[in-house]
């Protein structure tokens, strides 16, 4: 799937201060798992000091790692979300792709890490189970006003919290 850019990146010259330094720099929808693989494949190796500078915890489950993740994916689809790329390991990642295709890709400044708020990290729990982490990106949680998001992205996102609790209640 090709990017489709919904904010242009030159309209906000880089000497120039942005008025609102809470919106992303750079939005956009992809579908390429190239994209998803150089975003999200370094987090997995990271060390729990830099995991927990990317992730936080959205919701600790009392299932398995492997049963999380399944019991997630399988609300997913059934909420009409895809899963867009499901990197197993350790620390499975979850990307999901929006109702309206594709996973929204933000970048607060150019050279920063690009940030998919619609992804989800599995990892075991101190005490046993799983932790379910989300992005902790501030340009992907602090804004909740996007005007550039496409109204269904928005909604897809602010379900996330929902969706997890759902599949692990």
């Amino acid at each position: 799937m090709k990017k489709r850019f919904l904010s242009d990146p030159r309209a906000t010259p880089a000497r120039e201060v942005r008025a609102d330094a809470t919106r992303p720099r750079r939005f956009w929808m992809t579908g390429s798992l190239a994209m998803v693989l150089a975003s999200l494949m370094p987090m997995r190796d990271a060390s729990a000091f830099e995991r927990q500078a990317a992730w936080r915890v959205l919701r600790h489950s009392r299932y398995t790692v492997a049963e999380t993740v399944q019991r997630i994916e399988a609300t997913a689809r059934g909420e009409g979300l895809a899963v867009l790329a499901l990197l197993q390991g350790a620390r499975p990642l979850i990307v999901l792709e929006s109702s309206v295709g594709g996973t929204p890709v933000l970048m607060d400044e150019a050279d920063s890490r690009p940030a998919m708020p619609l992804s989800l990290m599995v990892c075991e729990g101190p005490g046993g189970g799983a932790d379910v982490l989300v992005c902790n990106d501030d340009a992907a949680q602090s804004s909740p006003d996007w005007s550039q998001l496409p109204a269904q992205v928005l909604d897809d996102l602010r379900s996330l919290p929902h969706l997890v609790a759902t599949a692990l209640a």
